[in-house]
């Protein structure tokens, strides 16, 4: 297995265990109705019940899980003349390592969307927490850092299938 490869399959299932742990831990520290938006005092505006946080979160990650997991099953299925990857005639002769490529690619995708909701819960947590002492330092670190994350993913698939394969297999 390569380190690539491993690595991912950790973040993986990391980031499965992280956001089962903060969306049990949300679900026990959320009141009743729980505050999603503030005013600009940070007095809160919006509420909506914690069940129905907890069951759009669980619900996001079967949908996740289910269609990026299937989509990562299915593509070795695919003939190589139909995948649009640049450098085909490299990419055909390597077709095991393309599969593995673009199976990492998705399973990074899953991830990042599983450490971003986590990320949210832990953060909507904390404002809850603090009812009162909402301000803008509590939570500014989430945008960029969910941007960071999705841009890292989503940027390495092209940067990755513009790279040659490589003819040894570091097993």
């Amino acid at each position: 297995m390569k380190v690539g490869t491993f690595g991912i399959r950790v973040w993986r299932f990391a980031s499965i265990l992280g956001l089962v742990f903060s969306l049990i831990n949300s679900y026990i520290s959320f009141p009743g109705d729980v505050a999603v938006r503030f005013d600009e005092a940070g007095d809160p505006v919006q509420f909506i019940g914690r069940e129905t946080i907890f069951y759009i979160v669980v619900a996001i990650f079967l949908v996740n899980y289910t269609l990026l997991n299937t989509m990562a099953r299915l593509f070795p299925r695919i003939p190589t003349e139909q995948i649009p990857v640049p450098n085909r005639a490299a990419w055909a002769a390597h077709r095991e390592e393309l599969n593995e490529v673009i199976i990492n690619w998705f399973y990074a995708l899953m991830a990042a969307i599983n450490t971003v909701v986590a990320l949210g819960l832990l953060v909507l947590s904390m404002l809850n927490r603090d009812q009162g002492l909402v301000d803008g330092w509590s939570y500014n670190w989430l945008l960029p850092l969910c941007t960071f994350i999705f841009g890292l993913v989503i940027i390495s698939l092209p940067i990755r299938l513009l790279m040659k394969p490589t003819a040894a297999d570091n097993d």
